[in-house]
């Protein structure tokens, strides 16, 4: 049996290769692999892990007649990958364009309270000033709700920045 020695580009691992076999996983770290060979360049790629397709099921790859590609796959998985976290991205960033304007609501509701309570009658103080204190108590745990889902969004773009 001949192989070619190969790194695996996870954990730079030394993996014996037969000619025959173009999917894998390493023996060490556990990092699913697909061998490419195209324009002069041979070498292994790490796939991205995608959840919702079953490893190596891509009819296309097991058509008969038709040779394995290699870089069809990692493309096909990237786009996957890609996808599936723009669709986060765009809930995560949602949810934060949101809470921003709720936070703007309190604080609005609460200079206007504020405006009511200085120039308003004298007589009724107490709406006024409980739109103040809920002002007071919700602009800040909006301000750290939004700061959180604007990390959430970030973390998202982050994570697939390595398949960009």
């Amino acid at each position: 049996m001949n192989a070619d020695l190969h790194l695996c580009p996870c954990c730079a691992a030394h993996l014996r290769i037969p000619e025959r076999l173009h999917a894998m996983r390493c023996n060490y770290c556990d990092a699913e692999l697909v061998f490419v060979d195209q324009g002069g360049v041979r070498g292994l790629a790490m796939l991205p892990n995608v959840d919702h397709i079953i490893p190596y099921s891509d009819p296309r790859q097991r058509a008969t007649g038709q040779p394995f590609d290699g870089r069809e796959l990692l493309l096909s998985r990237r786009l996957a990958v890609l996808q599936d976290a723009q669709r986060r991205f765009r809930f995560w960033h949602s949810w934060t364009l949101i809470s921003f304007m709720l936070m703007a609501v309190s604080v609005c509701a609460g200079m206007v309270g504020a405006n009511a309570l200085c120039t308003g009658d004298k007589e009724n103080l107490q709406t006024p000033a409980l739109v103040v204190l809920l002002s007071m108590v919700c602009v800040p745990l909006l301000g750290y709700v939004t700061a959180f889902l604007h990390g959430r969004a970030q973390l998202v773009r982050e994570s697939v920045s390595r398949w960009l």
